[in-house]
């Protein structure tokens, strides 16, 4: 699995459930295990979502808004973010100096490659300058706007 794989849920599926019928559907019946970690404090409560199928680890990410559930799954690390369109934020929160951007867009592309990278939004949003990484945005609902990120 060389590309990134994005797969659409209800947002009241369970995560581990959204997750196992995406890795069915892109890589056959079998046995599927899946979870979190945080790489901090290793609470396995939060943090990163993990799956292994059969005994193939597969990377994976999630995103929820309003009705919405996004997975992606990729053979390298990934990240994926799903927001409404418009988002009550200030902008010296989300964007790097000299960057200028929607800032729904800005978020999610951010928050995608804060997840590919596993630090998630403890890495302030603003030390990530989107011309510097990797993203792409991909098709949302209406009202929506979502980005998935790989690392090289």
């Amino acid at each position: 699995m060389n590309r990134t794989h994005v797969a659409w849920h209800d947002a009241r599926t369970h995560p581990d459930t959204a997750l196992a019928r995406h890795a069915t559907s892109l890589l056959g019946a079998g046995v599927i295990a899946s979870g979190r970690l945080c790489p901090e404090c290793g609470s396995d409560r939060h943090g990163r979502p993990w799956l292994r199928h059969e005994s193939r680890s597969v990377h994976v990410s999630l995103a929820r808004s309003g009705a919405h559930l996004v997975t992606a799954m990729s053979g390298t690390p990934v990240g994926v973010d799903v927001e409404v369109e418009v988002i009550d934020v200030l902008p010296e929160l989300v964007l790097a100096p000299g960057e200028t951007a929607d800032l729904a867009r800005a978020w999610t592309r951010k928050e995608a490659v804060l997840k590919a990278r596993g630090t998630g939004l403890t890495t302030p949003m603003v030390d990530v300058v989107l011309a510097h990484e990797c993203w792409e945005d991909i098709e949302a609902p209406e009202g929506y706007v979502a980005a998935v990120s790989l690392l090289p």
